[in-house]
């Protein structure tokens, strides 16, 4: 059957119920959901195979997604939240794992397996096809294309989506001569050409670090010039800051070792008359006692601008019928909470979705591969009136309730990538008494939908770090001590919120504890000291049966047994408590401290040479004292 696109009762034929512009990671994985359901759709892909932009990227070839194949545990759904380079299948031999055993793999391995993958699902691709404008004259749009001989065409369908990845290196144009750099795609590889020269390298995040590693044992100087404060993974916990696979520059650089990285802005760049790089530096001081702006020029045999990319190619879209803004410095394009343009039906998908994620891991594979799978439900919902995924829970059944939670939390792959971007849903409807339960929804999208903005009685349940109770005077890398296990409100590392919202409304939450692996289940409990899962679970049945009311039933909500207390925990004694260190800030929860030492090394008395000023002013001191004697003398 055609497919068709219909409004109201009026329905016209179109060529393709989809149009999938781009066959990298982000095409393949809609197309496979796409083909699946038996959609009509098509993918554009200008180039001669799929996922070409790996052939050559990342330039160092070692991705920094991991490729964790031993997890002890035997779930599909768990390992997957290691293996972050492996497209959404029902074919378990379609894994990535299969193809490489390093943890960090070689980009060659990813290019392959996604060819793999494409040809195992024969995948309607059209290569060598280029997407030359996108305009939407009516309701639906019109794409037209350029094949291989040179011939242009079109089609008409109902729904766009943009699966282009990265479209162009970003080079800022508030950079003066910015033109004249190298840049992270185009620079020579050959580490011979840059033997003891002095390298400039523009950038702060792993491109830019990535580049550096591969000059540091061959230039004479590397300098990473950041212009801001750097963004380590580890404390942010997204995996687009600068991880530590790349960060062998800073490691140098503060074990002496002549590289360097520069909080300085760059301002201009120019050429001298010796073909050399004069760069103008912009460095804030607000250390100085006279807090202000240092200017100062370097001079470098080589410049590289590794600024990232823009997603977004405004030139596909005919202006007149098509409205794409961009955000971020123009980097990215504005989109709703479920991935849509300003354009109804035209969506941007893969690594673009990071425009309205910045928490998880909307931008690599092991994250867009789910807000994917979960916009496929979306437009199947909107499209062609098929319910979102969700399962009838047994009436009023708190055990089944918690039980659910519990095997979401320590299972799902998707809400462990997702953390505190996507969510499940459980909603009660007290008219018929039915308990419904959604996975995999954009928290931020759930409340603009009516199903759920409209019900008295919702519940979300996603994934979140717990950071942000211990205000920001401690860091991530600290926390490496037990919770408090005496409360569900201090925990540090991920762990499950459960929120609950009335007609729309938020009202309030609940926590679990935290676990050292992100299990809830028995065998989690029984291997580390934390709450059992039986604990969980009574947290869980008191927290929805105080809102809904379904029995008279008490719950014990003591975390640890008292004789497990008494075994395993020993409080400070007076003496130790008097070596805790004062904390400043008074933040909702504290980080554990090392006491301070018994008997502190002294001090050195710290004898100082006077500063200039103090020089100076003793002089004239003097001077002053030698005039005032003359004239009493005279």
């Amino acid at each position: 059957m055609a497919p068709q696109h219909c409004t109201g009762e009026k329905c016209e034929p179109v060529d393709y119920d989809y149009v999938i512009v781009g066959a990298g990671p982000a095409g393949l994985q809609m197309a496979y959901f796409l083909q699946k359901a038996g959609r009509q759709y098509v993918v554009y892909e200008s180039q001669d195979k799929a996922a070409k932009f790996f052939e050559q990227h990342p330039r160092g070839r070692k991705l920094i997604s991991l490729n964790k194949k031993n997890n002890l545990f035997k779930e599909e759904t768990f390992n997957m939240r290691h293996d972050w380079n492996s497209l959404l299948s029902d074919d378990k031999e379609m894994k990535f794992t299969k193809y490489s055993d390093e943890l960090y793999p070689d980009a060659s391995d990813l290019h392959q397996y996604l060819n793999d993958y494409a040809h195992r699902f024969q995948l309607n691709i059209k290569y060598n096809t280029k997407v030359k404008k996108i305009s939407k004259p009516d309701s639906t749009f019109t794409v037209c294309i350029e094949e291989a001989d040179g011939e242009t065409t079109s089609c008409r369908a109902t729904c766009v989506l943009m699966a282009t990845g990265a479209m162009s290196e970003n080079l800022p144009e508030d950079i003066e001569g910015i033109e004249l750099t190298d840049t992270y795609s185009q620079h020579d590889m050959d580490k011979d050409l840059y033997k003891d020269k002095m390298i400039l390298i523009i950038g702060g995040g792993n491109s830019a670090f990535e580049t550096a590693n591969h000059f540091a044992g061959s230039a004479g100087i590397v300098h990473v010039s950041l212009g801001k404060k750097m963004q380590f993974a580890w404390d942010t916990h997204y995996v687009g800051d600068l991880r530590a696979v790349n960060n062998n520059i800073i490691d140098m650089y503060h074990l002496k070792s002549m590289h360097a990285t520069l909080g300085s802005k760059v301002e201009k760049i120019t050429k001298n008359e010796n073909g050399k790089f004069v760069v103008k530096f912009k460095d804030l001081n607000t250390q100085w006692k006279v807090p202000g702006w240092l200017f100062f020029d370097i001079e470098y045999d080589h410049v590289i601008s590794c600024m990232g990319w823009n997603y977004v190619n405004t030139q596909l879209f005919d202006e007149e019928t098509v409205n794409v803004e961009l955000v971020k410095n123009n980097r990215y394009p504005k989109l709703s909470n479920c991935w849509e343009t300003d354009t109804k039906n035209l969506f941007y998908i893969g690594t673009a979705m990071a425009a309205i994620d910045r928490k998880s891991a909307s931008g690599f594979i092991h994250g867009f591969r789910y807000n994917i799978r979960t916009l496929f439900n979306l437009l199947e919902q909107r499209l062609f009136k098929q319910s979102l995924p969700h399962i009838t829970l047994p009436t009023k059944d708190l055990d089944t309730v918690s039980k659910k939670i519990i095997e979401r939390c320590t299972i799902s792959d998707s809400l462990y990538q997702m953390n505190g971007f996507m969510c499940d849903v459980m909603v009660f409807d007290e008219k018929t008494s039915v308990t419904k339960y959604y996975t995999d929804l954009p928290f931020r999208h759930v409340m603009e939908k009516p199903e759920f903005k409209d019900a008295k009685h919702v519940f979300t349940i996603h994934l979140t770090y717990g950071r942000d109770k211990f205000g920001t005077s401690t860091k991530s890398v600290d926390n490496v001590h037990a919770p408090d296990f005496t409360t569900n409100r201090c925990a540090s590392f991920m762990h499950p919120y459960i929120e609950y919202y009335s007609h729309g409304e938020y009202v309030d939450q609940t926590e679990l504890q935290e676990s050292l692996i992100v299990r809830y289940d028995n065998w989690s409990s029984d291997k580390f000291p934390q709450w059992s899962s039986s604990a969980n679970e009574n947290y869980i049945k008191y927290y929805v049966n105080d809102k809904l009311n379904w029995t008279d039933e008490k719950f014990n909500l003591v975390p640890l047994p008292e004789e497990m207390i008494k075994k395993n925990f020993v409080p400070l004694t007076k003496e130790e408590m008097s070596r805790l260190p004062h904390l400043w800030e008074n933040a909702e929860c504290t980080q554990s401290q090392e006491l301070l030492p018994k008997n502190p090394e002294p001090i050195r008395e710290r004898k100082l040479r006077p500063t200039m000023k103090e020089i100076m002013d003793s002089a004239q001191r003097k001077e002053l004292t030698y005039h005032m004697l003359t004239q009493l003398q005279v």
